[in-house]
């Protein structure tokens, strides 16, 4: 598996794990936001560096970045992912526990997608290898020029099956025996104008069945949201590992 690391010497570590259709390029305004730890930033299986890998699952992936940690991180890590990657993140926690310091989950779809979300995630796989469409989806996203290019070449890389597999497992979600399995420190926040699966059902979800859990929505923010306002996303990413805390800027939700 693919992966970039920065700041080998200091002690504590931040694992950055990408959602879908994108690659660990994505955290490219986080990195350097946290030079004052170890970063590493790997491409997940079936995506971009990492694309000749075939995906198997997401706990398969997620044995993959233990991996990964058992072999660069010292300790525990600080657990960052954003959609896909915070189902990554739960799996590892669960899965390898004594590898995981605190999760900070962005975006996370627990909940299973509404039914027109998963129907619009099959129309897209009849497009996948056109570049247009990946031309297209950049400039809804609001990305240009090398972040563009970045997105439609990483897009163009990703099997079918890849994608297939994942929307197959992702509409599913993830059951509250295995959220009531994760005993680490947690946050999770949801862009306030993304679907209400990711921005409601799934932080009632995790508030539920995940112990001690905080939740948090990012007023105005879609799905996307540590580039969308990558200011407020490092300063509640901040907060988190510094205070385990909801920073100012965020709306909490449920009991903190």
């Amino acid at each position: 598996m693919k992966y970039l690391e920065f700041g080998r010497g200091h002690s504590e570590t931040i694992v950055f794990l990408h959602g879908g259709n994108v690659a660990g390029w994505m955290w490219g305004e986080q990195v350097p936001a946290f030079d004052d730890h170890h970063v590493l930033v790997p491409d997940l299986p079936g995506f971009g560096g990492s694309n000749a890998l075939p995906w198997r699952s997401v706990a398969a992936a997620a044995d993959r970045v233990a991996e990964l940690l058992q072999d660069r991180a010292e300790g525990p890590a600080h657990v960052v992912g954003l959609s896909l990657g915070s189902s990554v993140a739960i799996e590892l926690a669960v899965r390898h526990p004594r590898l995981v310091h605190t999760l900070f989950l962005a975006s996370a779809q627990v909940a299973p997608p509404r039914s027109v979300d998963v129907l619009v995630g099959r129309v897209m796989m009849l497009f996948w290898k056109q570049r247009g469409f990946w031309t297209s989806l950049a400039r809804s996203y609001g990305l240009s020029c090398d972040d563009a290019e970045l997105f439609v070449t990483t897009g163009l890389g990703i099997r079918v099956e890849t994608a297939r597999a994942v929307l197959d497992e992702v509409r599913l979600g993830m059951p509250a025996a295995l959220l009531s399995r994760v005993s680490v420190p947690t946050l999770a926040v949801a862009g306030a104008k993304d679907s209400n699966s990711v921005s409601a059902a799934s932080l009632e979800r995790i508030r539920e069945g995940i112990r001690g859990s905080l939740t948090a929505v990012a007023p105005g923010m879609h799905h996307q949201w540590n580039i969308e306002n990558v200011q407020l996303f490092n300063a509640a990413l901040r907060e988190w590992l510094d205070h385990r805390a909801i920073a100012p800027g965020l709306e909490a939700r449920g009991p903190e």
